[in-house]
């Protein structure tokens, strides 16, 4: 592995790597340089800073950068982060988490002197998303477009657009590891051979092989509970029921399959909801099911009523374009049959004519 180099431009320190010359900081005393900055807006840098940490930088085409660097930013697809709402960069539309940040020097840009931006993304330990190093490098390119300026590596050295689709490659593989490494760790193998994927819910995970046999498979399985006491059992479904809410807390655009869970829910009813004499796995059901009852009618006080009404306005629209269609096809199918008919017609008369 090649030395990491660190030079000093005007303002700051900047740095390199091996695996793309000019982005990484791996060496131990760019940390203790970086501190000693005055001004420099930064995330706290430890005493050894990640072998696996980025850096790019955006320098002018000319004398400064053009407009705001927020509002270009903003308009070029990043926000404020949410988890240091100091820094603007690009996040996990999931989860909201971080993925990479800008950094600059506070002083050059109090003056107006602004000459080097500076995006930081660590793959091995951001958030997870899957592409984001293409997306990531398509919003720099769009950023470096509006502030009227360049991508440079750590060293100052301009880069190529071959190169950043290298660099988003690179990303996106260790992103694609991490994944990989996380999936292997959610997997189980049980006593009787059946290997599972665990999931987020306790009580969710999905069969890839089944017990006794050698070949892989998927089987999900969105309601697995035990047959419990009355109480002991709805305790345990509203519990299920907070997975559930803590999920949603989490996620913004993942879903869960609710539709699915609650018609597993329903078969482990078996027509009643719950059982005082024994243990039954219809008590966990009850459970589950009334706490999902009391926050749809909680959602149903909040919920704007426009967007219901949109929804069927929707639906209904929909319903009458499929009907036209499948007329339509009927009437194509009829007049082809027609067609067909009257061919055979003809040709029975011609082959009698002869």
């Amino acid at each position: 592995m090649a030395d990491t180099v660190c030079t000093r431009t005007s303002a700051q320190t900047t740095t390199s790597h091996s695996v793309v010359q000019g982005l990484s900081l791996t060496n131990p005393r760019c940390a203790e340089v970086l501190n000693a900055l005055p001004g420099m807006q930064q995330a706290p840098v430890t005493e050894r800073v990640s072998t696996s940490l980025i850096v790019l930088t955006l320098r002018p085409d000319g004398a400064k950068f053009n407009g705001n660097r927020i509002t270009r930013a903003q308009e070029a697809g990043f926000d404020w982060l949410k988890d240091d709402a100091t820094f603007i960069g690009y996040a996990s539309p999931d989860t909201g988490r971080e993925i990479a940040r800008f950094v600059t020097n506070k002083s050059d840009e109090a003056f107006g002197a602004l000459r080097e931006i500076q995006l930081r993304i660590d793959p091995a330990v951001c958030e997870w998303q899957w592409n984001a190093g293409q997306i990531l490098m398509g919003k720099l390119q769009r950023y470096a477009v509006l502030v009227g300026g360049h991508i440079c590596d750590g060293l100052g050295q301009r880069i190529a657009d071959t190169e950043l689709s290298s660099i988003a490659a690179h990303i996106d593989a260790v992103m694609k590891k991490r994944r990989d490494a996380d999936q292997r760790a959610r997997t189980v193998t049980l006593p009787s051979g059946e290997q599972r994927e665990l999931s987020e819910l306790s009580f969710s995970y999905g069969v890839v092989r089944e017990a006794g046999s050698k070949k892989k498979t998927w089987r999900s399985v969105l309601f697995d509970v035990p047959a419990l006491p009355y109480y002991e059992g709805r305790a345990l479904g509203m519990q299920m029921a907070g997975e559930v809410v803590q999920f949603y807390r989490k996620h913004r655009t993942e879903k869960l399959r609710l539709d699915v869970m609650l018609h597993e829910a329903l078969q482990r009813c078996n027509g009643g909801f719950g059982n005082y004499d024994k243990a039954t796995q219809s008590n966990v059901a009850a459970g589950f099911i009334d706490a999902l009852t009391t926050m749809i009618e909680l959602g149903a006080r909040q919920m704007n009523p426009k967007w219901l009404e949109a929804q069927i306005v929707q639906n209904q629209q929909r319903h009458e374009t499929w009907c036209q269609e499948r007329d339509e096809r009927k009437a194509e199918f009829a007049e082809r049959m027609r067609q067909a008919r009257a061919a055979k017609r003809a040709a029975r008369e011609v082959n009698h004519g002869v």
